[in-house]
């Protein structure tokens, strides 16, 4: 992370100096501010057949980096059934415990599988810190027991496709202080871009999707909804330390970033 911010710095003072000799002075500042960056931890379903002790000793180490925002992508899968599903809901249920005891939220992948995550979560609790549903791409009927369990709803690509009624029929019923956009990079790119590699900028038109599925087409109301949105994943996902980050934290750094 340190790494990249420095390049990311170098960068974009680079651009800057490129912009003013293009456009003139006032194009950009000259040091742009390097985007600040958080980050999620997890074992993926996929990996849930290589976790043991070893690798949960190393999760909750990365855990402790007051950086970590979030666990995850943590969940089931399965259409690709890449572990034994008996160990996935083995390895979900663990990683919920250890979101409850770390004081985060958590990313959930779900695919094939909503209803028998949906009982472990009953089963365990949902995390205290919040519940993020990752990329979003079913319909209400599926939505509905996570939206009435209080989850915050992360809507990527899928959303802008052009068969996907029963997406923004499902997104219509998210109330907007749970409502997200995501970009499932690199896979899942919107519309217009589709086919194309998907990255962060692409979630302009995930947003602008969902402000027309909101009725917030323009003027007040669009900057409003966008507004929304911004916050939404401020107050989920760039959250203070926590408690239990703050007395793991490996160096007097961190516990300060």
């Amino acid at each position: 992370m340190d790494g990249w911010r420095a390049q990311a710095a170098e960068r974009l003072a680079a651009y800057a100096q490129a912009a003013a000799e293009t456009y003139g002075a006032a194009a950009l500042p000259a040091n742009p501010a390097v985007p600040a960056v958080r980050f999620i931890a997890g074992c993926h379903p996929h990996n849930a057949k290589d976790y043991d002790e070893a690798a949960e000793a190393a999760l909750l180490a990365r855990l402790a980096d007051p950086r970590v925002a979030a666990l995850g992508e943590i969940g089931l899968d399965y259409h690709y059934d890449f572990s034994p599903r008996d160990v996935q809901k083995d390895v979900f249920r663990r990683q919920l415990r250890l979101a409850r005891e770390c004081g985060l939220p958590v990313s959930l992948h779900l695919r094939e599988a909503h209803d028998d995550a949906y009982r472990i979560l009953c089963d365990e609790g949902f995390p205290p810190a919040g519940t993020l549903l990752h990329c979003f791409n079913l319909d209400k009927q599926v939505l509905a027991p996570f939206l009435e369990a209080g989850c915050f709803i992360a809507f990527g690509g899928p959303v802008t496709f052009k068969a996907a009624d029963e997406v923004r029929e499902a997104a219509r019923l998210v109330p907007l202080d749970r409502l997200l956009t995501e970009t499932d990079s690199p896979y899942m790119t919107p519309e217009p871009m589709r086919g194309m590699i998907c990255g962060p900028a692409h979630t302009v038109f995930t947003a602008a999707c969902l402000a027309e599925v909101f009725g917030c087409v323009s003027g007040a109301d669009r900057e409003a909804f966008l507004g929304r949105l911004w916050e939404n994943a401020h107050d989920l996902l760039d959250r203070r330390p926590t408690a239990w980050q703050l007395a793991h934290a490996t160096s007097v750094d961190e516990a300060r970033s």
